[in-house]
């Protein structure tokens, strides 16, 4: 049996509930300022296989230089005791699939689940649960403003270094938050850096895609500024834009990938 079997029933105002997913524009207008480079993916291979499979075809090549990594803890008991306290009313939000996989091990909540995308909704599924809510965008504003209302508290079970947007935004429609940490997240790069740094030195044009300030922090641990900043940079959220500005300055020729078009990254 797995973690979830038990799961039981959520309210019917929340079954299935899902907003209309969102039209394409910002993503084909992602899609074609990439098209023609080679494109760096700074996550796990597993968290790009959507977003690299939508860039096949229309970039020079695809690079999986990971630059994230996610442990589980070593102490769960936390995690499970936060489960165990939800009750019907109550939210469960999980926002990757690794806070599924984490989530799954723990218990069974009683709280209805909402999902931050496809993948991480499949994930769940695939444990048992009943995912009854997923924002019409696969990202963490999309989620924060259009979670349904509900009596009970809204449990986030994320990563150790999850921004602090989403429950600041619950926070300001009136939502009571609690979190827990659910796997932790290191920045650490892991592939041919040789490779890589050849790469960002040559006339060849590329563009890296950052998801998150860890992945910004990771690929920086091995390459040097300099030869980062000879690459165009595309960011996933506004945290991730500081980051970058932040560690490379003005040189860096970076740009927001606007929330529309993050939807396809992020499922």
């Amino acid at each position: 049996m797995t973690a979830f079997a038990a799961h039981r029933p959520v309210a019917a105002t929340h079954i299935g509930w899902r907003v209309a997913p969102p039209t394409s524009w910002e993503q084909r207008r992602m899609f074609e300022r990439l098209a023609g480079k080679t494109v760096v993916l700074t996550r796990e291979p597993a968290d790009n296989a959507e977003l690299a499979s939508r860039l096949r075809g229309r970039c020079a090549r695809i690079i999986e230089f990971s630059c994230v990594r996610t442990e589980p803890l070593t102490d769960t008991s936390g995690l499970a005791a936060e489960l165990a306290a939800l009750r019907d009313d109550d939210w469960l939000v999980v926002t990757s699939r690794h806070g599924a996989e984490a989530v799954a091990r723990c218990g069974q909540p009683r709280a209805a689940v909402a999902a931050i995308g496809d993948a991480t909704a499949e994930r769940l599924r695939a444990y048992g649960a009943r995912v009854a809510f997923q924002p019409s965008m696969s990202s963490g504003a999309a989620l924060a403003r259009e979670l349904p209302h509900t009596s009970g508290v809204v449990l986030l079970a994320r990563s150790d270094r999850a921004l602090s947007d989403l429950p600041r935004v619950l926070h300001q429609r009136g939502f009571t938050v609690r979190e827990v940490v659910a796997y932790r997240t290191v920045a650490d790069a892991r592939g041919d850096v040789a490779a890589m740094q050849a790469l960002l030195a040559s006339r060849e044009p590329v563009a890296i895609l950052f998801h998150s300030p860890s992945a910004v922090a990771g690929m920086l641990a091995v390459i040097e500024a300099p030869l980062a900043v000879r690459a165009v940079i595309h960011v996933f959220g506004r945290s991730t834009l500081r980051a970058v500005r932040d560690a490379l300055g003005t040189a860096a020729d970076v740009s927001l990938i606007e929330e529309e078009a993050a939807h396809v990254a992020h499922r």
